[in-house]
């Protein structure tokens, strides 16, 4: 099971999805100004980040980008170098078994050619994230970053719904026994995960939210995991509601989040249909 990729890699949907589109408009309310919605992924090989003109164009309709987090601030990568690894002396060895170790330190070395003995400070969370560019099968690269690209080259302001330090406080919340099993899991079931998250990624690619959401159906089955859905998700969506309709009063905004946060009774399409306003896909 690919949860990490579900959770955090933008797939995992939750409720009622109907159309099949990543891009929304945003309007009524007493806008004056139409703003977009978008869903990214953040594991894409470079032949399957290709930006469609529906999206060209609603960047270049727009006067901001609203991202996750300010990818124009050259602290913001640095800052989340920083905060991967433990400070405080905590190593792998600490939270795995000599079995679960030999394990981990085995893919890390065969697989994806990487010494774990240099790596073993990493948090677990951080450590499913690398395992998971293997499944993709090529050096992925960032969707936000050819859209910070595209908001330079119209000369359009670029902005973060999250400081760093928020970010990675979500992530801190999680139980470190939670990382470890989405780290061993997808190691101790690599076939059946890897072949889930190419069905995941081939559901983006087709804009298909129906699909990512059958996938999502098969995942969160238990307490813990919806426990963990709703740190990641559900509270971030319903914390970013306030500044996002600041954003859309103010200017007309291009707003890029992991296409998890879309969908949903608690996702950011319906959250902003009950404050008022007309959420509709643009195919």
């Amino acid at each position: 099971m690919v949860l990490l990729a579900l959770m955090v890699s933008a797939a995992s949907l939750y409720g009622q999805v109907s159309s099949k589109s990543l891009l929304w408009e945003i309007s009524g309310n007493g806008l004056e100004k139409t703003s977009y919605l978008y869903g990214t992924f953040h594991l894409l090989c470079p032949d399957d980040l290709q930006i469609k003109d529906k999206v060209k164009n609603a960047v270049g309709s727009s006067e901001q980008l609203v991202l996750e987090l300010d990818f124009d601030d050259p602290s913001v990568m640095q800052t989340i170098q920083q905060n991967m690894a433990y400070s405080d002396g905590t190593t792998a060895e600490d939270y795995l078994n000599k079995s679960e170790y030999q394990l981990v330190a085995g893919f890390f070395r065969d697989s994806l050619q990487l010494p774990f003995e240099r790596l073993q400070a990493i948090k677990p969370f951080f450590l499913s994230s690398m395992t998971l560019i293997h499944f993709a099968g090529c050096q992925t690269v960032s969707f936000e970053q050819r859209l910070t690209s595209m908001a330079k080259e119209e000369d359009i302001e670029v902005t973060g719904l999250e400081t760093v330090q928020e970010q990675m406080g979500f992530i801190e919340d999680v139980p470190i026994k939670m990382q470890k099993k989405m780290l061993l899991e997808n190691l101790q079931h690599y076939d059946s995960s890897r072949v889930m998250f190419h069905k995941m990624m081939d559901c983006y690619l087709n804009e298909d939210l129906p699909g990512l959401n059958a996938i999502s159906q098969e995942s969160f089955t238990s307490q813990e995991y919806a426990e963990f859905r709703d740190n990641l998700l559900t509270n971030r969506n319903k914390n970013w509601i306030p500044d996002i309709e600041a954003m859309v009063k103010e200017k007309a905004s291009f707003i890029a989040v992991g296409a998890a946060h879309l969908p949903g009774k608690e996702g950011v399409i319906d959250l902003l249909r009950k404050k008022g306003y007309q959420v509709e896909p643009v195919h």
